[in-house]
């Protein structure tokens, strides 16, 4: 699986399946900090990932 973070690094990890949950929980990236955009889309965090899967992880900035 392909990912792009939001640092701008791509990395690539071997899964066989994960959820999107599952993957950030992996990466230490926090669920409410961040979107996971797979096809320009963006995807629910109960979604099964593949080896396959090419995923980008945009930061989401808060403030007023």
């Amino acid at each position: 699986m392909k990912i792009k973070l939001h640092s701008g690094k791509t990395e690539e990890i071997s899964i066989e399946s994960i959820s999107v949950e599952g993957l950030l929980r992996q990466l230490g990236i926090s669920q409410s900090e961040v979107l996971v955009v797979m096809n320009g889309e963006v995807i629910p965090e109960d979604r099964i990932l593949d080896n396959e899967a090419q995923v980008r992880i945009i930061h989401v900035v808060f403030g007023g």
